[in-house]
């Protein structure tokens, strides 16, 4: 599983640039980002390299921070590679509440982040199709 950090940020210009400088500045690099809101406030969710000096260092300097669990797969980064990978979410009545990616090299394999409502089951449906799952993000 793949540990997502989520932010909580004021649904403001700006709001989300400042957790994202705090971490560049501590030299903790994003992989991954997507942002969500409300009418009051958003949601500022990121993959790091680092994820436990991450949080301690938004923690630090005043931000509410929860991590989630997700599932990282690998999938083929060409055209109908998401939507194959997908085929086997629907198979499989997998209901996902989000997703999004992290592609390190055009050409290469990506990876999907998902938010599952129960990740175990989906884990195991995953595993029967030979999916490939990401464990951790490698620089």
């Amino acid at each position: 599983m793949i540990k997502q950090i989520s932010v909580l940020i004021e649904n403001e210009p700006g709001q989300a640039y400042k957790p994202i400088n705090v971490l560049g500045e501590a030299g903790i690099d994003v992989c991954a980002v997507s942002v969500g809101d409300t009418e009051d406030f958003g949601i500022l969710r990121m993959i790091t390299r680092d994820n436990n000096n991450a949080v301690t260092i938004l923690k630090k300097a005043g931000f509410t921070v929860n991590l989630t669990d997700l599932i990282g797969v690998v999938v083929e980064d060409h055209p109908g590679g998401l939507a194959n990978l997908l085929t086997v979410f629907e198979k499989e009545s997998i209901n996902i509440e989000y997703f999004y990616s992290f592609i390190p090299r055009k050409g290469e394999k990506a990876i999907m982040f998902f938010k599952v409502e129960e990740i175990d089951a989906a884990l195991d449906k995953l595993k029967k199709h030979n999916v490939v799952l990401a464990e951790t993000i490698s620089e």
